[in-house]
């Protein structure tokens, strides 16, 4: 149900999830750590179907398990990473990021793992890419260790998160949409609520698909931090 948290205007949040099959790999899950930390992630399991589903519920389960004893982005990664890698019994992997926003100050914490770059679209209207470290996605070295970094956000700052099934959307064999068409999205829609901005993209991309099948698992999470 959106939003969320009524009861907290400190935040905005809306989120989309369409499986190419009828189980999927993709994932977005937020929640609160406690009355002032805000976290929010977004991932995409290598692969299709019922392996990839699976992989994907040991990844959500795990982070909420971690995050009860853990508040650092960077820190929980690295053990998610740990434990995904030491239990897996496949070829697979996940792309990840992970939020996590300080209600009271503004200050987002946050540690990509191989993941699309999200866009900061700003309250003055500028639309920014996060510019942070790829990273490798989780599940392929166990020693691998991924930095956190840190940004302040304003009051009217919003994130936009999505997976490769929205900057990869196919519209033939030869022709996919792009990280690009996104942002010329956000930077004509920079008023918009994260509701709002996450509709306009899945009615841009089923325009520019048509009829083509959908090929991969379409995943957007928008988060407006509304200051206090």
């Amino acid at each position: 149900t959106f939003p969320p948290y009524p009861d907290l205007p400190q935040v905005d949040l809306f989120a989309f999830l369409k499986s190419a099959r009828e189980v999927g790999g993709d994932l977005y899950d937020f929640f609160l750590i406690d009355k002032t930390k805000f976290c929010f992630a977004i991932g995409d399991v290598s692969g299709k179907g019922v392996p990839a589903s699976l992989f994907m519920a040991v990844t959500r389960t795990l982070l909420r398990t971690i995050a009860d004893k853990v508040q650092s982005p960077g820190e929980i990664v690295n053990i998610l990473n740990k434990s995904l890698t030491a239990n897996k019994t496949n070829n697979m992997f996940v792309t990840f990021f992970l939020g996590i926003i300080d209600l009271e100050t503004g200050q987002l914490n946050y540690c990509n793992a191989g993941h699309n770059q999200p866009f900061l679209v700003k309250a003055n209207g500028e639309v920014i890419k996060f510019n942070i470290a790829d990273g490798i996605p989780l599940g392929f070295f166990s020693s691998y260790e991924y930095p956190e970094s840190n940004m302040m956000l304003e009051a009217g700052d919003k994130i936009v998160a999505y997976t490769d099934g929205v900057s990869e959307a196919e519209k033939s064999e030869e022709e996919m949409y792009s990280e690009d068409d996104i942002e010329a999205i956000l930077n004509a829609n920079v008023d918009k609520n994260p509701r709002e901005i996450v509709k306009l993209l899945l009615a841009e991309i089923e325009h520019y698909v048509g009829d083509y099948p959908q090929s991969d698992d379409i995943t957007m999470l928008a988060v407006s931090y509304n200051g206090q």
